[in-house]
């Protein structure tokens, strides 16, 4: 699993639910990162893996900058060990 997710109409979408509640409930955060996604990538990504694992990656490296908190983007990684059938 990642961080980030195709939605069904095929947008990118940050799966909030699997982040810690500081993140995942602060809707000014999540304000300023889809801002950031739509300057960076708006009409970029293709619907790939790819470009998932990308974005992925790049939200990780964002949080990180954005708390400064050691090992939050080790444990925000932690989720790519998360399965779903």
């Amino acid at each position: 699993m990642r961080v980030v997710q195709f939605a069904k109409d095929g947008a990118a979408e940050l799966n909030w639910m699997w982040l810690p509640t500081f993140i995942g409930q602060n809707h000014l955060v999540l304000r300023e990162l889809g801002n950031v996604w739509d300057d960076k990538f708006a009409g970029k990504l293709e619907h790939t893996e790819q470009s998932l694992d990308m974005l992925h990656e790049f939200t990780l490296d964002w949080f990180q900058e954005k708390f400064k908190i050691e090992g939050l983007r080790a444990y925000l990684a932690g989720i790519s060990n998360v399965t779903e059938d």
